[in-house]
């Protein structure tokens, strides 16, 4: 289980790693996995999901959409950016869009890409 958020963590900040331009404070980012139900075929999720405009829910609430990628055997993962007074919009757009089609996981993310060359000097430092 270890592997796969390290595989998620991997692919949220390797994808989301330049699209975070926004200097806003009060801004979070979360990102979400939208694990496919295996028992209904990905014609049958998708479905459910359009028929409950989870894509125009997503599109029209204040999250701005990071990245978007699809994982195999494991559904879904998208990173968002979004101010926190908006927390409750978002995670109504995923109960009353995704649900039902995808199992949904969120965990607060944060860019750790301004962090790493530091942390390489300090890796250097400490081999030398």
């Amino acid at each position: 289980m270890s592997r796969l958020f390290a595989l998620i963590y991997l692919i949220t900040f390797c994808s989301a790693q330049n699209k975070n331009n926004t200097s806003n404070n009060d801004s979070i980012m979360m990102t979400v996995v939208l694990r496919h139900q295996q028992t209904n075929p990905v014609e049958a999720i998708q479905e459910k999901v359009m028929k409950q405009k989870f894509y125009e829910k997503l599109t029209s609430s204040h999250a701005k959409i990071l990245s978007w990628n699809v994982v195999m055997g494991i559904g879904q993962i998208l990173t968002l950016k979004f101010s926190a007074q908006y927390l409750r919009e978002v995670n109504n757009v995923f109960e009353k869009g995704a649900w039902g089609g995808f199992n949904t996981e969120f965990y607060p993310t944060y860019d750790f890409l301004p962090v790493y060359p530091q942390m390489l000097q300090k890796e250097k430092d400490l081999n030398k």
